[in-house]
């Protein structure tokens, strides 16, 4: 039908660099150089070896039950006992106790207020839970009394990345690293930093400089072939996933980011294998669902893609795209409630979502119906994203059907004027300079968009516009 070719030309993309380096790239807690220590106080060498667990030779229940019993105990002097809280609260953090993990640091703290390395893990612990402000705090109260603490400062550098304040943290790591530039984790987290700030040529080196430091490093293959992603240059990052995998066959994160290298080639069926590996691996990875959803949909199968947006969804509530991505599905459909709803709801969790006001936009005109709520959508739209040529000649249509002429002719002009050979810009013009009367530009414009777009008037016949 004449108006599914409309709708596939329509519909706007999914992906952006920001939002995947925000989604598929999170904060990586750098916990190199964390001191185990044993006391010199006597104590039950069994309990003491658990506690300080080196080498991780204890699993971290042991650990916590070795430092557990020194501390019931009470003997010994007050650094030993901070040290026993210091210890049990690294056990914790492995297992993921991140609460546990921030009494236990306290405790320590509380016997021993300059024990730097206890408000740097400390420090770990909040940024682990997002509590960014208290994270740095600690780091800062850490860096008071140890200024060459250098995994204070990339635990600092990694946190402010997670708030977004790449500049404070570049610094951050380019002091860490002077201080020891032995750690490829971070050289890694600094290649992140430029590559989220778009320095694309520093990010390579430093994901180049990793790679040297540890060959079989696979975040730091991961990180590049990201950078490579975004410029587009699918060989090299196909190349780097390859080997993230080969390092590591249960990367969830390299096949994710490997189907993206194929959904972007359109090779939707390996885009499909490689999401749903890393679904295999990791049954929570609600971006994968997501991203498995649109390739099902560019397929042509948009019941499994309703079905993967669904569990996306119910994953994380919060993701604006995927809302956008599914409501796409239910245009394809015809579905127009939903997808206005799905569309709505995009646009009510990021205002700042062009694309989501547009697509509502032309879900309402496909739908016949609220027209001056598609007005609104197309101009909130064209607020944030003016040089749009798409919703420009989106809203001509909707002023074309609310029999506003001379508003429809401003905005396909402007439309034009970033796409010239725009064949429906060009016929939708047509009616409209016809209809206040402009016959010989109608004329005009209408053979030439017909001579770029034979069927071009079918689509607005579809669309009740003659």
């Amino acid at each position: 039908m004449a108006d599914r070719t409309f709708l596939k030309q329509r519909t706007f993309p999914v992906f952006s660099a920001l939002a995947r380096w925000l989604l598929a790239t999170p904060v990586l807690i750098c916990f190199s150089g964390l001191l185990l220590v044993a006391p010199t106080a006597a104590q039950p060498a069994r309990d003491w070896a658990r506690c300080a667990n080196e080498g991780h030779a204890f699993a971290p229940e042991k650990a916590i039950a070795g430092c557990s019993a020194i501390i019931k105990a009470r003997r010994g002097a007050r650094g030993d006992l901070a040290v026993a809280f210091y210890n049990r609260g690294n056990a914790h953090y492995g297992i993921g106790a991140v609460d546990q993990a921030i009494a236990d640091y306290s405790a320590a703290l509380r016997l021993s207020p300059d024990y730097a390395s206890a408000l740097s893990n400390r420090g770990n612990a909040y940024s682990r839970k997002g509590e960014y402000d208290k994270a740095i705090a600690d780091y800062d109260a850490a860096l008071r009394i140890e200024p060459t603490h250098a995994t204070a400062l990339s635990n600092r550098a990694d946190t402010y990345r997670a708030k977004g304040d790449l500049d404070r943290a570049i610094a951050d790591y380019d002091a860490a690293i002077a201080l020891d530039s032995r750690h490829a984790r971070m050289f890694l987290n600094r290649g992140n930093a430029y590559g989220a700030r778009g320095d694309t040529r520093r990010a390579i080196a430093d994901f180049d400089h990793a790679v040297r430091l540890d060959p079989k490093f696979a975040d730091a293959y991961l990180g590049r072939g990201l950078t490579h992603y975004d410029e587009r240059e699918y060989a090299r990052a196909m190349a780097d996933f390859n080997q993230a995998i080969r390092l590591n066959h249960r990367n969830a994160r390299a096949l994710y980011s490997r189907g993206l290298v194929h959904y972007a080639e359109h090779d939707y069926d390996r885009a499909i294998a490689d999401y749903s590996e890393a679904i295999h691996v990791d049954h929570n990875y609600a971006h994968a669902f997501g991203n498995r959803a649109r390739a099902f949909r560019a397929r042509g199968n948009p019941q499994r893609a309703i079905a993967d947006f669904n569990e996306a969804l119910r994953l994380d509530a919060t993701n604006a795209n995927d809302f956008n991505g599914r409501g796409l599905v239910y245009l394809d459909l015809k579905d127009y409630p939903h997808a206005i709803a799905d569309f709505t709801q995009a646009a009510k969790l990021d205002p700042n979502y062009a694309f989501a006001f547009s697509n509502g936009c032309w879900a309402r005109v496909l739908a016949g119906a609220e027209l001056h709520d598609a007005l609104a959508d197309c101009s909130e739209a064209l607020r944030l994203r003016p040089s749009d040529a798409m919703t420009l000649e989106r809203r001509a249509l909707v002023y074309l059907k609310l029999g506003d002429a001379d508003k429809a002719v401003a905005d396909y002009d402007a439309a034009l004027r970033l796409a010239p050979k725009d064949a429906r810009a060009l016929y939708g013009r047509a009616l409209a300079k016809a209809r206040i009367g402009d016959g010989s530009g109608a004329d005009a414009d209408r053979r030439t968009a017909l001579s770029l777009r034979p069927d071009v008037a079918a689509e607005f016949a579809d669309l009740g516009i003659n």
